[in-house]
């Protein structure tokens, strides 16, 4: 068996995925430098799972910041990148599945002022959020299954009261709606995805869109505010 086979059952036990293979060749100095480096996560991953909830590995990257990880629950081989920062303080927590990956630099805040605590967020299975993504979840977030966002992505799930003239912004309090981004979805780099959306199965988003409506499965959007451009399929 070549070095490359190897690496490929590996990562497809890992994975829990039987179909898993590389797309393109790599040479033996490019394989060992990936294995040495997804193994030295895997030691700084240990010091993670003391804290964490998880099932299986914990790839972690350098700087990695989490607050209050005994509200976080994660499947099989969870990957957080460099410089990730996670505040899991929330009503429900942090639920992540199998095969999460969260990208350098990324962000989820489930509380931003400690006098409102906030929802939660939940993560299906094989989902990839890119680097640099901020996910705010004080209203709630869920995000499916195989749901793939290109870097720079953005949810709010909570609102600013600002109607009072009378009043300081900062103390008319928030309103918070939850977002729902079901399985399948794309999520273009640089999208924004604003309170109260749900997004159906198979959604694609195109890159810098600013959503804030429903749209429903199959939906290919664009533009600021994002409007429906056609349906897929």
């Amino acid at each position: 068996m070549s070095l490359m086979s190897f690496i490929e059952k590996i990562i497809s036990y890992l994975r829990k995925d039987p179909s898993y293979n590389f797309k393109v060749k790599y040479n033996s100095r490019q394989l060992l430098s990936i294995v040495f480096y997804r193994g030295i996560q895997v030691i700084r991953g240990l010091r993670i799972k003391l804290r964490v909830d998880t099932a299986g590995l914990v790839f972690c990257g350098r700087s990695v910041v989490i607050e209050h990880g005994y509200m976080i629950n994660s499947g099989e081989s969870l990957i957080l990148e460099d410089y990730v920062f996670i505040n899991a303080l929330s009503e429900k927590g942090v639920k992540l599945g199998r095969n999460v990956s969260l990208g350098r630099g990324s962000m989820v805040v489930c509380t931003g002022v400690i006098s409102n605590k906030g929802i939660g967020l939940i993560v299906g299975d094989y989902t990839g959020i890119n680097a640099n993504a901020y996910i705010g979840c004080q209203g709630g977030v869920t995000i499916g299954s195989n749901v793939i966002m290109g870097p720079g992505v953005k949810i709010f799930s909570e609102n600013h009261n600002f109607s009072d003239i009378e009043n300081l912004i900062r103390l008319q309090g928030e309103t918070r709606y939850a977002v729902v981004i079901n399985d399948d979805c794309w999520i273009g780099a640089g999208a924004t995805i604003l309170s109260g959306v749900t997004l159906g199965y198979g959604c694609v988003v195109a890159a810098g869109a600013v959503v804030k409506d429903n749209f429903p499965p199959n939906s290919l959007i664009a533009g600021v505010p994002a409007k429906l451009i056609r349906k897929r399929g």
